[in-house]
């Protein structure tokens, strides 16, 4: 994944997420309806576990064999710790191109797949705990750019076309959406109705959709969080409608 750090972006996010929700074990997530910041962090080293078994061993882990997260508070921050530093170590420690199960809709079977997952997943979660824990209109700080433009790339290439559009919620989004970044590299093209993203070469004149914002706020966009100060839309105003109801 270039350009992207585990190392600095992924362990900051993984600390981060720690140290906000300790403020408060009890405080709920807003955007992880029925959780609250212990719960986050429950699901988060649960992640955490999951991935470094399944990049060790290369082999399909079943997520319903995941350790449960001790209740007591101390016990999970240390619980919690201890996995995010195993599981950095094991991807940083395994070449990215060798071959491990993923849940790539593209057949995509590399460690770096894991890579981009885990910067992604712990970049959104560290949000909502920063999220949750602001007080005194403090935001929540940015996903890291690189890490914001690998999780759009994700999201568009890995889990729009296989899962999302698959929903019957999805009846009403169709035409061209454009993705684009306003702080730096990134305009992204996609064909709702053909479930594919388009081509540089292919594209068309105009997009019926148009979602323009800094890259984080494009992905957190994507992800149905709020609020995305910079995110616009112009065109087709159902499509937005319909994207809010389906990423609920």
């Amino acid at each position: 994944m270039p350009g992207i750090d585990l190392t600095v972006v992924t362990a900051a996010d993984g600390r981060d997420l720690l140290a906000a929700a300790q403020t408060d074990w009890a405080r709920p997530v807003p955007h992880c309806p029925g959780w609250d910041a212990a719960a986050l962090v429950g699901h988060a080293g649960g992640i955490l576990a999951w991935m470094g078994a399944v990049v060790s061993t290369g082999e399909r882990v079943s997520r319903r064999d995941r350790q449960a997260p001790p209740v007591d508070p101390a016990a999970l921050a240390t619980w919690y710790s201890a996995h995010l530093d195993r599981t950095l170590d094991i991807l940083t420690a395994t070449p990215a191109d060798s071959s491990a199960w993923t849940f790539s809709s593209l057949g995509d079977n590399r460690v770096s797949w894991w890579r981009r997952r885990l910067a992604v997943e712990l970049a959104i979660h560290r949000w909502d705990a920063q999220h949750a824990a602001g007080t005194g209109g403090m935001a929540p700080r940015p996903a890291d750019d690189a890490v914001a433009g690998a999780g759009i790339e994700e999201f568009l290439s890995e889990f729009l076309p296989g899962m999302l559009l698959a929903q019957p919620e999805a009846s009403g989004l169709a035409g061209v959406l454009r993705l684009q970044g306003t702080d730096g590299p990134g305009d992204w093209w996609f064909d709702l109705s053909a479930r594919t993203v388009v081509a540089a070469g292919t594209r068309p004149a105009s997009a019926d959709t148009t979602v323009r914002g800094t890259r984080s706020d494009v992905l957190l966009w994507l992800a149905n969080r709020a609020p995305t100060p910079s995110i616009r839309v112009t065109g087709r105003p159902d499509v937005a409608g319909a994207w809010l109801q389906l990423c609920r």
